[in-house]
């Protein structure tokens, strides 16, 4: 019997889904940054030192065309993390419990803290703020169980496809 905890797989493929979430926010930080240095021409030069023989829209024409291509694997990282999205909420739809969706959804696609997580789900009780830790259990332990829940779905729909592998 393997070592590793039947929700193994699952996180891996969540916490794959949170990287490819913030390689895209760092591409499109990359992409703010460039433009805005596109934006700015370069200063004079003070110096009195000869500069190269390169003229501006040769820098010019290089930044476009480093805009262009980091554009485009923006491009391509959007389409895989639409993809993944679908994937991740079919299998999330499939879990019962609404609260248990609610959690995997903020935690996972608007990466919500933990408190904010808790708040969504409990702030609106008489006795959140007096009971806030018990809350927070509950959170954590929904979390559990909807990890629990996807793990199971997972090998599910990874069962089929391995059983006509061998039938090849």
């Amino acid at each position: 019997m393997s070592d590793k905890p039947i929700t193994h797989d699952i996180k891996e493929r969540l916490g794959k889904y949170t990287r490819l979430l913030r390689e895209i926010d760092n591409q499109y930080e990359r992409l703010g940054r460039m433009e805005i240095s596109m934006a700015a021409p370069p200063g004079p030069d003070m110096t009195g030192m000869p500069r190269g023989s390169g003229t501006p829209t040769d820098r010019t024409g290089m930044m476009v065309l480093r805009k262009m291509e980091l554009e485009e694997q923006i491009e391509e990282r959007l389409a895989e993390e639409r993809e993944e999205r679908a994937a991740l909420e079919a299998m999330i739809r499939q879990v019962e419990n609404p609260d248990e969706r609610a959690v995997l959804r903020l935690r996972y696609f608007d990466r919500a803290d933990w408190d904010g997580i808790c708040a969504v789900l409990f702030s609106d009780r008489q006795d959140y703020l007096e009971r806030i830790d018990s809350y927070q259990n509950r959170t954590y332990k929904a979390h559990g169980r909807a990890l629990l829940r996807m793990a199971e779905i997972l090998k599910e729909t990874e069962a089929p496809a391995v059983k006509g592998s061998k039938r090849q």
